[in-house]
């Protein structure tokens, strides 16, 4: 299985989170799905989404389509506790088709364009269909700060959906606004707000099937069993899919047997009689053929 990728910083930024109770569980869960324009064009399902976990101190204030804001723990100015207010993070899901790699993209849907580059990297986003794990894909984030005693900070990643389409999230850290305010009456502000796009960053899951791209195919048992695996354009099993086991008859292709992928993206199904077959997977608009295979009895 591949591994999810995380930059050392990022690891270390999640690691001093933890020491403050962070990491966590998410208070508040974001499902974006995608615009109906963009989805329609790619063929992609329906069903699929954009999912956001916020920190665990932070809960949902305001949603507005695809943007929102969370709200988290006081903070004061040091040595005046009166001026207080609580720390927020927005947060705004778009989708990019342009031709580009993930960096590109993200470096393109910089809102603060005029801040400095605080660091950059690749971060793969898990991909899930339900509650289960079906594998990663790469994406590519940066993040931005204006510097000196100002505490803002900006984080946006770009992950690809199909060929030229590309998610885009992007998270602002605007409150406190500057380092003369702790937070939780013991952390900077510079280094909260830091650590809260980390946590928010390393919280996007992709949920939902992708369209069927490769199906593998083999024959067992001299013939008698046919099995293989539906992944795909990422090789991320394609869950629940509909798999028609087809022979050859003259010019045509007759469906014999049928279907669906397992929870591992597996499928098992039995030819009859000896001829030539081949697995076809039909999902959301999207038709995925196996290799032609000599099987049956």
């Amino acid at each position: 299985m591949r591994r999810r990728l995380l930059l050392v910083a990022l690891v270390t930024g999640l690691a001093a989170l933890a020491t403050w109770g962070q990491v966590a569980g998410a208070q508040s869960v974001e499902r974006i799905r995608i615009a109906d324009a963009a989805r329609e064009k790619h063929g992609l399902p329906a069903g699929l989404l954009v999912e956001l976990s916020s920190p665990s101190s932070y809960n949902r204030q305001s949603v507005s389509g695809d943007s929102g804001r969370w709200t988290g723990p006081r903070y004061e100015e040091r040595g005046n506790p009166n001026n207080a207010n609580f720390a927020s993070l927005d947060w705004t899901v778009s989708f990019d088709e342009r031709q580009g790699d993930p960096a590109a993209i993200a470096l393109a849907n910089v809102v603060h364009s005029d801040w400095h580059p605080d660091q950059r990297g690749g971060l793969s986003v898990p991909h899930l269909v339900g509650k289960r794990d079906v594998g990663t894909i790469l994406g590519y984030y940066v993040m931005l700060t204006p510097g000196g005693d100002d505490a803002r900070y900006e984080g946006v990643i770009a992950f690809p959906l199909d060929v030229d389409l590309y998610a885009v999230v992007d998270f602002e850290a605007l409150e406190p606004p500057s380092d003369s305010f702790i937070v939780n009456g013991q952390v900077v502000a510079s280094s909260w707000n830091r650590g809260q796009v980390l946590v928010a960053l390393a919280g996007i899951t992709l949920q939902g099937n992708l369209p069927p791209k490769i199906v593998a195919v083999r024959a067992y048992e001299r013939g008698r069993l046919v099995k293989g695996k539906v992944v795909d354009r990422f090789l991320d099993s394609v869950l629940g899919a509909p798999v028609s086991l087809e022979r050859q008859s003259g010019g045509r292709w007759l469906k014999v047997d049928g279907t669906k992928t397992t929870q591992r993206g597996f499928y098992s199904v039995r030819p009859k009689r000896r001829g030539t077959y081949r697995v076809t997977v039909r999902m959301a608009g999207f038709t995925a053929m196996s290799r032609e295979i000599r099987a049956g009895r």
